[in-house]
């Protein structure tokens, strides 16, 4: 009778483990057709980069409202994949609608619509799978079922890259949109369980969302982090204008965005070894380090390929960054808002920071350059870590 349960429970691991190195493949592949572009493609369309950081400002202003909404309704339905496909269809008919839009407003219009249904699926989609890996003993896997995506979404941003330079962004658009109702459809076979327990599901209802407002450990996390990312925001939105500004071509963004992205899987291939080594709050410190010395690298370079170059920090900077709060929030959030404190706390690093780095960070490169921009976002950053190393000492 054990030997049964010991083949049900390696199959059930087997089955779990396989959809999720599927599923994030195929995220972050479609992620890469269109994402690292999105700069180049305003840029097309004669948007100063004033204009490009009001654009990108508005679509990070939605992710405010859409996070805590998205996440509240998930926590109440305890269904990540049926938000997931929702979300996906909805989006994939907003980026189609990006062929038809030509004035500012229209764009932004767009873009700001595209980013309330977009905006919820990384923590969503990270949730869902840190929940079905604690079901069969895998805790401290989520990095590595990562790691698959980021292979994608390095390969995809290449392709996409050659694409666009012989042709122009908006051609990629409508492949972006049918890959997307396709990954919709695949979620919707998959059988992995995205519920929870009935008893947990009505527990549910005695949700009480101003908890949050007295958490004041969670409040200054939130500080912190906004602060830290504000100047990370900035030099993501900006760096293909960086490329431009030194002569280098189009396809300079997608290899840029491919050594991002296979730094990033690197780093999560090995993050079940950090996590067991080190708390999350003091991964996410060492993430900040890296920040700040990506910060000072940029303000000093000269070429194309030292763009290129010099994004292989984003391994150890974004990526401990997310693996940090994803484990660390599951330590410290109430057992029944997991997926709301993660949502709130994508909401502010993705929202309320884009908004000011996307915002101030294209006013101060209109007005003083690219260098002044990042030797001011490296002082930001060592602000913030000075914060968190306070936060990571608070009791809770």
């Amino acid at each position: 009778m054990e030997s049964v349960r010991k083949i049900k429970d390696t199959k059930e691991v087997r089955k779990v483990l396989v959809s999720f190195v599927f599923i994030y493949l195929l995220f972050m592949t479609s992620r890469a057709i269109f994402n690292p572009y999105v700069t180049v493609y305003l840029q097309e369309k004669g948007f100063a980069a004033e204009k490009i950081g009001l654009v990108t400002g508005a679509n990070s202003f939605m992710l405010i409202i859409a996070q805590p909404l998205w996440g509240i309704v998930t926590d109440r339905l305890r269904s990540s994949k049926y938000t997931l496909v929702i979300c996906m269809m909805v989006q994939a008919i907003f980026s189609v609608a990006l062929l038809y839009s030509n004035t500012f407003f229209a764009i932004a219009a767009c873009f700001c619509l595209y980013g309330f249904f977009s905006s919820p699926e990384g923590p969503l989609l990270d949730t869902w799978c840190l929940k079905s890996l604690k079901k069969v003993g895998y805790h401290n896997s989520v990095g590595q079922m990562k790691f698959a995506g980021c292979f994608g979404y390095a390969l995809s941003s290449i392709l996409s890259g050659y694409i666009i330079s012989s042709y122009d962004t908006t051609k990629i658009l409508p492949v972006y949109s049918c890959i997307l109702f396709l990954i919709a459809g695949f979620l919707l076979l998959v059988r992995v369980d995205s519920r929870e327990r009935k008893k947990e599901k009505e527990a549910l209802s005695k949700l009480n969302p101003g908890k949050i407002i007295k958490d004041k450990r969670f409040l200054f996390f939130l500080l912190i982090i906004f602060i830290m990312q504000i100047p990370h925001r900035a030099a993501y939105t900006f760096y293909p204008l960086l490329i431009s500004e030194l002569g280098g071509a189009k396809t300079f963004v997608g290899y840029t965005s491919a050594i991002m992205f296979l730094s990033e899987g690197i780093v999560l291939f090995f993050s079940k070894k950090l996590l067991s080594r080190y708390h999350p709050g003091k991964i996410i410190m060492f993430s900040g380090a890296f920040f700040l010395i990506w910060q000072l690298l940029y303000a000093v370079v000269g070429k194309p390929w030292q763009v290129a170059a010099i994004a292989v920090l984003d391994g150890p900077s974004y990526a401990l960054f997310t693996i940090g709060i994803l484990y660390f929030l599951d330590e410290t959030a109430p057992s029944d808002m997991r997926t709301t404190y993660q949502t709130i706390t994508y909401a502010v690093y993705f929202g309320l920071s884009g908004i000011a780095g996307n915002s101030v960070g294209g006013w101060m490169l209109g007005n003083f350059g690219f260098q002044k921009l990042y030797l001011v976002g490296a002082a930001v950053i060592g602000a913030a870590m000075c914060g968190l190393h306070f936060m990571n000492k608070m009791k809770r």
